[in-house]
């Protein structure tokens, strides 16, 4: 008898071991596929093979910087445009029309879902351009000489793109900028604004505003299956998708037919199959070349070692907890300030980001063209003696969200809302903390239901412009969207906003910029608590290797030198 439970134990043992074992390993990318190739390992968060749908203020992920390219760059983190599919461009002295005429010879990928019968040209950037905007222009309407009529496949593209959203062109209002797109010759295209707007150019250059085929969406919409443009991708960029596993790699092949320089790494493998933990394990084991939102406080691992270099840089981004100025409380600017008063920002940054990140006293982050060195801290100094005189006896209690998952902004979001919770309860102010998943959040405030005092959320931008990091979390437009979770909306903000808009001297406009700023600093309907760096843990045999503020990196610059026996 006691045999058989010796044995029984044994086989419960082992198949615990095998259980731990499968949970907390992840799969090794096949040999075959990293053949002349490059490893990349990131988190599945947010996945999208198309970013003018992906979800504006998430991580963008990797992958569609090597399929599309757009019309525009940013060169060098400057406000200076660098044309990419565009050869150069003129604004009217109106200010109400840009003129971009394009590069000639692009070519748009060939792969097993699509064979392009010939190269870009102003038809695509008008599809693209328009599908954003929901203008009706995007496919043409037939015409046989004798009878005009409405194509089907035109009305089947249109119903189509009416249920999907693109969340970072909705947020910066870009249909109510852009009046019209048109091909004014196959390489010339002509925007017209309602009014001057200098930061249109920069949405342009943003890693959402990549260029679509329009042939390829022909294509698909004849078959009613328009949906395969976000899933089964086509560019103009240095590489292309060969397969995807979901939720673990993607695999990415050189494109032969690329424009620019060609690319000197083959293969580029997307690992996508670990979190934080899972991630430094597989770079220690040389499973990954590069490797991504890794858990800082494992940074420690990577010391003395001169195989690995650590590669950072400031982030165009800003974790905040809103105030939601729907309820009357939360009204009171002195109370907002109060509860300001009573957050140890210090010591979040510390626990939650081990000194990778640096404490936020101003909205517009320190990369930016239009950041000052200083600016006055208003409401947001430590002061728990203030806010406690000033909270006293008023028996307050506040419901704070804070959305389940892990972003670039928060690596650990319910870890921080804990931390909030117990520096609020020091000074008398009771708090529950809910956790809500973005879906629900999504539900809720389209049915006018978020019921929440304050949640901790955060912003990412896709370009170096204040204007797409301030406008979707702050303005009137914005006011009842997911962007801008403090329902703000103030006149004096709205003014110096527009104002920026309407000069193209960058001087002017910066100034304008922090006259908002400090606006937002005095009225305090945010609480500013980081701005993080990018990271990237890059193996030694990588050269080439430059990250973008949004830790975009463009694979095709990249090599490996041979590993040394």
């Amino acid at each position: 008898m006691l045999k058989i439970k010796i044995i029984r134990f044994t086989v419960l043992l082992c198949c615990l071991f095998a259980i731990t074992f499968n949970v907390f390993s992840a799969p090794r990318v096949p040999k075959i596929l990293t053949d002349n190739g490059l490893i990349y390992c990131t988190n599945a968060n947010g996945f999208s093979f198309n970013p003018q749908t992906a979800d504006a203020g998430t991580s963008m992920n990797v992958v569609t910087e090597q399929i599309y390219n757009k019309l525009f760059e940013i060169r060098d983190n400057s406000s200076t445009l660098e044309p990419v599919l565009a050869r150069s461009f003129s604004i009217s002295d109106d200010g109400k029309k840009i003129i971009i005429n394009l590069r000639h010879n692009v070519k748009f990928h060939d792969t097993d879902w699509f064979t392009p019968t010939r190269d870009f040209n102003a038809e695509d950037v008008v599809f693209s351009l328009n599908r954003v905007l929901g203008q009706n222009a995007s496919l043409p309407e037939l015409d046989t000489g004798e009878i005009t009529y409405k194509n089907p496949q035109y009305k089947i593209f249109h119903e189509k793109a009416k249920k999907v959203r693109f969340p970072f062109f909705e947020s910066i209002k870009l249909s109510e900028k852009i009046k019209s797109v048109k091909a004014t010759k196959p390489d010339q295209v002509e925007i017209t604004l309602y009014q001057p707007d200098a930061s249109v150019l920069s949405h342009l250059a943003s890693q959402y505003a990549v260029i679509l085929s329009q042939e390829y969406a022909l294509q698909l919409s004849a078959d009613d299956n328009l949906v395969q443009l976000n899933t089964l991708p086509v560019g103009t960029g240095p590489y292309k998708i060969k397969n995807y596993i979901r939720n673990q790699y993607v695999r990415l092949e050189k494109n032969p037919d690329y424009w620019n320089k060609d690319a000197k790494i083959n293969n580029i493998i997307i690992d996508l199959s670990t979190e934080r933990t899972g991630r430094i394990v597989k770079f220690l084991n040389n499973e990954c070349h590069i490797s991504a939102n890794l858990e800082v406080s494992q940074l420690g691992l990577l010391k003395n070692n001169n195989r690995y270099s650590l590669i950072s840089t400031e982030g165009m981004n800003l974790s905040y907890l809103a105030f939601n100025l729907q309820k009357p409380l939360i009204q009171d600017v002195d109370f907002r300030r109060a509860i300001s008063q009573s957050i140890d920002r210090k010591r979040i940054t510390k626990t939650i980001y081990h000194n990778t990140a640096y404490v936020a006293n101003n909205i517009i982050p320190k990369i930016s063209w239009a950041s000052v060195v200083n600016t006055p801290d208003y409401a947001y100094d430590y002061n728990p003696e203030a806010a406690k005189k000033y909270l006293a006896n008023k028996e307050i209690t506040l419901n704070i969200w804070v959305f389940n998952e892990e972003q670039v902004y928060n690596p650990a979001p319910i870890k921080m809302a804990e931390l909030i919770k117990s520096d609020l309860e020091k000074v008398g102010v009771k708090v529950n903390v809910t956790n809500v998943t973005r879906t629900f959040l999504i539900s809720q405030i389209q049915h006018k239901k978020e019921d929440y005092d304050l949640i901790l959320t955060g912003w990412l931008a896709g370009n170096l412009d204040p204007d797409s990091f301030m406008r979707p979390i702050l303005s009137c437009g914005s006011q009842t969207e997911i962007t801008n979770l403090s329902n703000w909306c103030y006149a004096p903000f709205e003014l110096a906003m527009n104002q920026a808009l309407i000069t193209t001297n960058l001087r002017s406009r910066a100034r304008y910029y922090n006259i908002a700023q400090e606006i937002v600093l005095s009225k305090v309907p945010i609480i500013p608590l980081a701005n993080v760096k990018r990271l990237l843990v890059v193996n030694n045999r990588v050269e080439g290797l430059k990250m973008s503020p949004f830790g975009n990196v463009n694979f095709s610059m990249l090599s490996l030198k041979q590993e040394s026996r």
